[in-house]
């Protein structure tokens, strides 16, 4: 369903049905808890500074007074309601704003404004849970189903079945199951897609991408780069292909990998920095700077294995490995260019009794926060309280991979993707989605 109603609107208009769910009891005793300990942190009172968020020009009068335009309040007719709408809200989660959209009508008009969700895409950057993927399932399991959360976790707003392939930032990459493969750039919360055109070289087994996206304050439409590195047939080298959402266009660049221990990558990759990383199954890390296009090769603890996850901690990158030593649970983080150890923490799992499946990292939620997969159940570890806690359970029948998932408002493109473009695609799926059932 298209939120836009039309392609001339100045105003983006969140269909009322997509957030049912979510305005149900909208301000229970938890809820209400949940967002207020959210505000608290911003340290929000009778003295706050007001930042205005455009520069006001002032009228003149006649006898040389001034004042502020009708539509933005000076900072002595501002109440702290004002001041948690324009400033305390872009700090929140989606599933939490779109809550506050029965406070009033004023409220409601703020919150369905693109430049409010522009603004939230750059405030709010923390993991809100992870979507799990499992023969062709999906499902999110929030880190605070109060506060975070999508209303349409299984995709079925997208014309096809599709796989999820990478995230990042609010927006997510998923694959077409069948036909040509096409991928699309999504954001479950909004429900906003695109798909982007086929590709110059085909993308076969071995390929590997990686979605950057960095919001801006500056830069108001959302520009993004879905990174390929893949590999022709009986051609020992690794290719680059790039599609910019700026140009709307695939290209692929000069730059070659001839390393025979990257040419095998283990999975997708994940973007931080304006550097795209890969896991090899040599045990070694690819890097590709989207700035310069050039690659870097980066080792990795003896240790490693699929257990382990690449991540972002501190605003660095390291990688977690868990572990298990004479009936002893234990994590360790490993950091700088070398990967050396840089802590180690004990992991009481003794409570959840006996599980299958072992330990597998996940990534970190922020930084004292990790979230591992523990036989079927996701938990998290704070390190410096030690505590661990349950967050959901996956479907125990399968290979489960988990995505991190930042619920955001960011919008995908300006204007969606048309109707057309949306009906060829149906049409010429139809056929073989009945055959999938």
């Amino acid at each position: 369903m298209d939120i836009w109603e039309d392609d001339n609107s100045d105003e983006m208009d969140i269909d009322n049905d997509l957030m049912d769910d979510w305005e149900e009891d909208s301000f229970s005793e938890s809820e209400q808890e949940s967002n207020v300990k959210r505000l608290q942190k911003l340290n929000i009172d009778d003295d706050f500074h007001v930042f205005q968020e455009y520069a006001p020009q002032r009228n003149t009068t006649a006898c040389g007074s001034s004042r502020c335009p009708e539509h933005i309040k000076s900072k002595e007719k501002m109440g702290i309601g004002d001041l948690v709408k324009d400033h305390a809200l872009p700090f929140l989660p989606a599933k939490s704003i779109c809550r506050f959209r029965s406070v009033s009508k004023e409220w409601n008009k703020w919150i369905t404004n693109p430049f409010l969700a522009h603004k939230q895409s750059h405030c709010f950057q923390d993991i809100s849970g992870f979507f799990c993927q499992i023969a062709g399932e999906h499902s999110f399991i929030s880190c605070d189903p109060h506060s975070c959360g999508v209303p349409d976790p299984s995709f079925s707003f997208l014309p096809e079945p599709v796989i999820l392939k990478t995230t990042c930032n609010g927006l997510i990459c998923c694959q077409s199951c069948i036909e040509d493969n096409a991928y699309y750039i999504c954001n479950p919360v909004n429900r906003q897609w695109k798909v982007l055109p086929r590709p110059n070289y085909y993308h076969g087994l071995g390929s590997a991408v990686a979605l950057a996206f960095e919001p801006s304050a500056l830069k108001f439409e959302a520009n993004y780069q879905l990174v390929c590195a893949f590999r022709l047939a009986d051609h020992p080298v690794l290719y680059f292909e790039i599609y910019s959402s700026r140009s709307k266009s695939w290209r692929l660049v000069d730059t070659l990998c001839c390393e025979l221990g990257a040419l095998k990558l283990s999975g997708d990759g994940f973007y931080m920095k304006g550097m795209v990383y890969w896991e090899t199954l040599a045990g070694s890390v690819l890097a590709f700077d989207l700035t310069y296009e050039q690659f870097g090769i980066l080792p990795l603890p003896p240790e490693c294995g699929p257990e382990g996850v690449l991540t972002k901690r501190h605003g660095e990158l390291c990688y977690i490995l868990p572990h298990k030593k004479d009936n002893e649970y234990a994590i360790g983080i490993y950091g700088d260019f070398k990967m050396v150890l840089k802590h180690s923490f004990p992991l009481e799992l003794d409570n959840f009794g006996y599980t299958s499946g072992g330990l597998r990292a996940l990534s970190c939620l922020n930084d004292d926060v990790l979230a591992i997969l523990f036989g079927n159940r996701i938990i998290t570890y704070h390190v410096k309280a030690q505590k661990v806690k349950i967050l959901g359970t996956v479907r125990p029948d399968g290979f489960v991979t988990c995505h991190p998932y930042v619920n955001s408002l960011v919008p995908v493109d300006h204007p969606l993707v048309s109707r057309q473009q949306a009906n060829s695609r149906l049409c010429s799926s139809s056929s073989l989605w009945h055959s999938i059932g």
